[in-house]
């Protein structure tokens, strides 16, 4: 099923859901567990599309299921969409709803090759998915996320990013039990010296810019695997997908040294940046909109999401998904035949010429997060994603507007696949790319703080439910609140 038909399909009953749970969380001494339960049994059951049976099948049972989806919504939306603030119009419903919901989930035991625990337990499980934006320094407070999510036992299943937010996930992705010291510890070991450089150097791959990432210099011993290798996306114990963009050779307006040169009066070796940079602030925009107004032109390549791009080497994917046009290049220009093969290899694939920041084409990626999942990635198709962005419009930085607006058209396409979109209010500026550990532990703290109220409802939607039993011990329940 195309995505977005898929999207249409599932998501009336997943915003149900959680109306469902915020109204429990507002007055959680209304609620009885078991009704509470099986109110969203029958929202998470209604919403199947597919199911992977116990022999590792995966069975599509999304048309066979419309009409019992038709009735479910059609029945709990008028019930959740009232101003009552509490669930006892929706549980009025509940003993025929339970009814139905049973009788169906009979008809797909009977009909297809479906037992009954990988129904129950489709249904009752949801996998963490969490996508970090772009949008340079502010990013480094996704650390502090992640943080926030470990203490409150909210393990990630899964994890991508564009630029800054692939960057921070790349850490989190790296081992399951998520250490906040690992980004902390890089921070200490970075400065403008050791991350950029002010070279003349050949361009393979990437868009040639003023100034050089030397990411794996920078990181790399901090992804080395036994024997000396970079760690590949197949040695991250989190699945990881990284967002970079490809160009083809038409959404090259300029020739490849007008974008090398073209922060030149603003840098010069040994001094990164100046002020000065600011007067081609207004050309950056302009640079930026060249290529989001040929859409045609640009590729969103996903690192992490395809048997040859698994092969990669983490590092270097965010660090194509961190380069900035005009502004930031990075490149593979070592001797590594392995890594060359693979990039040609995808270059021919997707019709590019170029590789360069995540953001162009999108800088919250929370669709292709919810993509892989509902592809079978992670085996069951029930995600609750997190969407956190860095790069939004705020008071203090009214000078990032016009690079922000940029941007937005993307971000706005990418908020229907996320359950919670959380932009980041309190951040470091963009351009602190390498700030002290001690300004990144702050920054942290900001977003573990503005996140933190935010935990109780994603603690309830991830939860695990129980399964609808088969006897009718629980329609008392209802049939008691029906009399009231």
């Amino acid at each position: 099923m195309p995505m977005t038909a898929l999207l249409e399909l599932r998501k009336p009953l997943d915003d149900l859901e959680m109306t469902v749970v915020r109204r429990h969380l507002g007055r959680p001494d209304e609620t009885q567990a078991p009704l509470l339960d099986n109110l969203r049994y029958a929202l998470s059951f209604a919403r199947l599309t597919t199911v992977r049976n116990g022999q590792g099948e995966d069975i599509e049972v999304a048309d066979f299921l419309a009409a019992h989806r038709w009735k479910i919504k059609s029945v709990l939306e008028p019930a959740l969409r009232g101003r009552e603030p509490t669930l006892r119009a929706a549980y009025r419903q509940l003993p025929n709803l339970i009814r139905e919901t049973r009788e169906w989930r009979a008809r797909l035991l009977s009909r297809f090759a479906l037992d009954r625990e990988s129904i129950d337990a489709e249904v009752t499980q949801r996998q963490l998915v969490v996508a970090c934006g772009g949008g340079g320094g502010s990013g480094y407070g996704y650390a502090g996320a992640y943080q926030l999510l470990h203490r409150s036992g909210l393990q990630p299943e899964l994890v991508c990013g564009t630029s800054m937010g692939a960057i921070i996930s790349t850490f989190r992705a790296r081992h399951r039990v998520f250490d906040a010291a690992k980004p902390l510890a890089a921070a200490r070991r970075l400065t403008w010296q050791t991350v950029f450089r002010v070279l003349e150097v050949e361009s393979r791959y990437g868009i040639p810019a003023s100034l050089r990432l030397y990411l794996r210099t920078a990181l790399g011993s901090l992804f080395e695997m036994e024997g000396g290798r970079q760690a590949t996306f197949h040695d991250m114990e989190v699945p990881l997908l990284i967002v970079v963009t490809g160009v083809t050779l038409d959404g090259l307006r300029h020739d490849l040294g007008y974008y090398e040169h073209y922060l030149d009066e603003a840098v010069r070796p040994g001094v990164v940046f100046r002020s000065s940079w600011l007067k081609r602030f207004a050309g950056l925009v302009g640079l930026w909109k060249e290529f989001i107004q040929r859409p045609d032109t640009l590729r969103e390549v996903v690192f992490g999401a395809d048997d040859l791009t698994m092969d990669f080497d983490v590092l270097d994917a965010a660090g194509f998904s961190s380069a900035v046009t005009g502004v930031i290049h990075y490149d593979v220009l070592r001797d590594d035949p392995r890594t060359r093969h693979l990039l040609d290899q995808l270059y021919g694939i997707h019709g590019i010429s170029r590789l360069t920041e995540g953001g162009l084409v999108n800088n919250v990626p929370a669709r292709p997060a919810w993509w892989e999942v509902m592809k079978g990635r992670l085996g069951r198709r029930n995600p609750f994603v997190l969407a956190l962005d860095c790069f939004t419009p705020s008071r203090g930085g009214l000078a990032w507007v016009p690079l922000q607006q940029v941007v937005r058209p993307n971000v706005r396409a990418n908020k229907p696949f996320a359950n919670l979109y959380f932009p980041l209010k309190q951040r470091l500026s963009p351009v602190n790319l390498v700030p002290p550990a001690s300004e990144v532990q702050k920054a942290m703290g900001w977003t573990s703080d503005e996140l933190a109220p935010h935990v109780p409802f994603m603690q309830e939607m991830l939860r695990p439910l129980r399964p609808l039993p088969d006897g009718g011990e629980h329609e008392a329940y209802g049939l008691c609140l029906q009399s009231r």
